[in-house]
């Protein structure tokens, strides 16, 4: 009598695509923290995740383009911030405001918070849409928004506080978006 039971057993797993194993007892363990993050904004736009949360990777500059304050490396990197399901029936002009660490010797530039083996006498200065200066804690030049998704040019450059010495450079800035 086991074995037509058996039988049955085996043939309604096959059928129903169930294994065996299956069948067995179940564990579970902890498997780690997944965190959820958003914002509900009252805005003509919004800023697309990938523009949040971004890293910009400058090129290496030789110390020797850097010898004097106000000096640039003339080598600007680029990058944006993307906005998305803009509607220009609410406003049709948007802006973005840098704040972070002000270099003490160099106005409006982003401070080297790079830490131990920091190069020294270095800040990086951003750029606007218009490429023109735009100092932490001012406006930049605003783009003209079209319906859907915008983006707004950057752009960030080594700026010289003295004469630099070699070593890591880094500054973390935060962004608000100003719509007109």
């Amino acid at each position: 009598m086991k074995k037509p039971i058996l039988a049955i057993l085996i043939a309604a797993c096959a059928a129903g695509g169930t294994s065996i194993t299956a069948l067995a007892d179940t564990a579970t363990v902890s498997g780690g923290t997944v965190n959820f993050v958003g914002q509900v904004v009252d805005a003509a736009c919004s800023v697309s995740a990938d523009s949040v949360d971004q890293t910009v990777t400058l090129g290496q500059v030789r110390s020797t383009k850097l010898t004097a304050a106000g000096m640039t490396a003339n080598q600007k990197e680029d990058f944006t911030i993307k906005l998305e399901d803009c509607d220009i029936s609410t406003t049709q002009n948007a802006a973005v405001i840098f704040n972070g660490q002000e270099d003490p010797s160099q106005t409006g530039a982003l401070a080297n918070t790079a830490g131990a083996g920091s190069a020294t006498n270095v800040a990086l200065q951003l750029y606007g849409p218009d490429g023109q200066t735009l100092n932490v804690g001012d406006t930049s030049s605003a783009i003209t928004l079209i319906q859907g998704e915008n983006t707004i040019p950057l752009s960030v450059d080594y700026i010289a506080t003295g004469t630099a010495t070699a070593g890591n450079v880094a500054a973390t800035a935060t962004f608000s978006m100003v719509y007109s």
